[in-house]
């Protein structure tokens, strides 16, 4: 039942699936739209807020403002001639009644005139002071930490008639005015509005701990460089609204400018509240589907059930019909369907082909046993008839072919006789060829190794003459650098002679200086008497180096003929030298001639040789053909008596000609 199964649980799956596939798609859709949609109404209803958030925070320090103006506008402030009493109980009557922590009076420098409560001494270092000395004009302080208790400070110029300032008129509010106004905008459970200065301290907060200690936005709320970067446009002065994570939250987070002060207005929602409902509807719609998902599936097996039941019959008679069971009965399953069809189908074919195989084994029955003189009986159907039709012809063609075969069997045991006859001819050819090629093998080898020992003696000839050839080239080359030599010396004696002439010469002069010294020391009397002997030294000194350089000179002229004598000889042989090495040129010239005839002899000589042994191969080869030739046509004719014997063991039909047999195969 395993293929039953199967089935069934194809059906089950293949539908579940598509249906989970397709709630799957529509819950993401829901839930996809659901979340777009959400976002783009929170964004845009957030900014009409905290722009209604920033208006209200206005309009109250508007009030404030207003309230400090009119008192500062009070003649007794503006008039000159109005006591410091007079003053102070005007701040005192102004006090009463109206949520002031302190009213004071400052002089122009910012000291301390005169107070209501508990004023600040000095406020000329305080940004409120330096605002309204710069503006001139009302102003709004920070909110501010005085004795433990949360202040927001306005201040404005009282001046007199010419405009002049006089005093500077503060009043400190308690920090509830502020408290209220953001403690009043409650967006969801958790949702919180705050307001910080133009150094991201915060000036008002659901929890007041955090304007006292003076947090900084930046360092009070983690959220990445996204929220930082809102942080930073709403410093700016701009309105905007956006997603964002605070404190790992994913949140809404809408910022404002309050009009008249250097603080913007934020408000962070976390945005899980307002996905609470979306997210209750998507359970419930989660819920419901998994329910109709189960109610599908019970649905879908009891209708695949009886499908796989019905279908499981029918595979198992197919697959005892695959085993070859062709006995057994096939159950129809009334179902008015397409599987009580298929049962009806499968139990006539089934017997459709017990009929045809009981045919068809008859049939092969009798050729199996020798009978090739039937028919095929019966009635076929369908493409069951070519099955018939071809069975027919196979039997028509075995009996054809066996008579074939009787008749060709007769005329191969002729034939395969005088081929055993042919084939011992042939032998006998075949081993005396091979006697023949076998001896012209041996003399060629012989003649082979002559001309290989000429090819030697050659080659080392040649080698000789070669060494010779080097040896004359190297005694050509020296008796040139001989030549050489002796040219040089035969021209360093012209330069020595030249050098004993010019010597000679000198001498000469020197002689003649001499005696003309002698002769002046002659005239000079005893004074040149010393300088006649050194004269006559002189004298006698150059006759003596001009009979050295005669003789030099005549030994020279005798060593230039040496030389030159030497140098002819020199040529001479150079010469002969040169004749012998032409000579052995010549000889290496007919010595390489020698060696590539002898070589070329070889090659021709190796090449005959090899297609001797070719030769003999191919008569060895030729003989044992001749041989396994000789013994396959004894074989032969053996097979052809056998298949003589087999081919008449069958009973066939009448003899049927050449054209039937085709006719058959076709």
């Amino acid at each position: 039942m395993r293929e039953t199964s199967s089935i069934r649980k194809k059906i089950v799956v293949n539908t579940v699936s598509m249906v989970m596939i397709l709630s799957i798609v529509f819950l993401c859709i829901l839930f996809l739209t659901s979340r777009i949609m959400t976002n783009l109404i929170l964004l845009d209803v957030m900014q009409p807020l905290v722009r209604t958030a920033s208006q209200a925070v206005e309009a109250n320090l508007h009030v404030l403002s207003d309230r400090v103006f009119m008192i500062s506008d009070n003649r007794v402030f503006t008039e000159a001639g109005t006591t410091k009493a007079e003053k102070q109980a005007l701040l005192e009557n102004a006090a009463s009644g109206i949520e002031f922590i302190s009213l004071s009076l400052y002089t122009p420098d910012g000291k301390l005139y005169t107070s209501y409560g508990d004023g600040t001494p000095d406020i000329s270092q305080r940004e409120i002071y330096q605002y309204m000395k710069e503006t001139g004009g009302l102003v709004v302080d920070d909110t501010s930490v005085n004795g433990g208790n949360l202040q927001v400070a306005i201040g404005t110029p009282v001046t007199d008639a010419d405009g002049a300032v006089t005093y500077y008129l503060v009043g400190n509010y308690k920090y509830d005015v502020l408290n209220d106004v953001v403690s009043n905008i409650n967006i969801g459970y958790t949702g919180r509005a705050f307001m910080f200065n133009q150094d991201g301290v915060l000036m008002a907060h659901s929890d007041a701990e955090k304007v006292r200690s003076q947090e900084n936005v930046y360092t009070t709320y983690s959220g990445g460089d996204k929220l930082q970067s809102l942080f930073d446009r709403a410093l700016t002065g701009e309105i905007g609204a956006s997603r964002v994570r605070i404190d790992g939250k994913d949140s809404y987070m809408t910022f404002a400018p309050v009009r008249g002060t250097n603080w913007s207005i934020a408000i962070a929602v976390p945005q899980s509240e307002f996905m609470g409902a979306g997210n209750g509807a998507l359970q419930i719609t989660l819920l419901i589907t998994v329910a109709m998902l189960l109610i599908l599936v019970l649905r879908i097996r009891g209708f695949s059930g009886r499908i796989a039941r019905a279908l499981g019959n029918v595979t198992d008679r197919i697959q005892l019909l695959s085993q070859g069971d062709l006995t057994s009965s096939t159950d129809v399953v009334k179902t008015n369907d397409e599987v009580e069809t298929l049962s009806l189908a499968l139990r006539e074919t089934i017997g459709d082909i017990n009929g045809y195989l009981s045919e068809l084994r008859d049939a092969l029955t009798q050729i199996s046993n020798g009978n090739l003189d039937i028919q095929i009986q019966g009635k076929f159907q369908g493409d069951f008839v070519v099955m018939k039709e071809s069975l027919d012809k196979i039997i028509s063609f075995l009996n054809n072919a066996m008579h074939e075969l009787q008749v060709a069997s007769e005329q191969l045991l002729l034939a395969s006789r005088g081929v055993s006859d042919s084939a011992q001819t042939v032998n006998s050819s075949s081993e005396t060829q091979a006697h023949s090629v076998m001896r012209l093998k041996a003399e060629s080898e012989t003649i082979l190794q002559n001309v290989n020992a000429v090819n030697d003696h050659a080659q080392q000839a040649e080698a000789l003459m070669n060494k010779v050839k080097v040896q004359l080239d190297s005694g050509d080359q020296q008796m040139k650098q001989m030549l050489q030599s002796m040219d040089q010396i035969n021209q360093n004696a012209h330069e020595i002679g030249k050098i004993s002439k010019l010597m000679e010469d000198i001498a000469f002069q020197t002689n003649i200086l001499a005696l003309n010294a002698s002769v002046e020391a002659a005239r000079a009397g005893a004074a040149g008497k010393g300088f006649s002997v050194v004269a006559q030294e002189v004298r006698n000194l150059a006759e003596k180096s001009s009979e050295s350089a005669q003789k030099a000179t005549q030994m020279l002229e005798h060593s230039q003929e040496q030389v030159v004598e030497g140098y002819t000889y020199a040529q001479q042989t150079a010469k002969t030298m040169a004749d012998i090495a032409d000579i052995s040129r010549d000889v290496s010239q007919i010595m390489d001639g020698l060696v590539d005839f002898v070589q070329e002899q070889k090659t021709a000589l190796d090449g005959m040789a090899e297609d001797i042994g070719a030769i003999s191969d191919i008569g060895e080869h030729n003989l044992s053909a001749s041989e396994q030739a000789a013994a396959a046509s004894h074989e032969m004719m053996q097979q052809a008596q056998a298949l003589q014997d087999i081919a008449g063991r069958f009973n066939l039909r009448q003899t049927q000609s050449a054209e039937q047999m085709e006719e058959s195969i076709c």
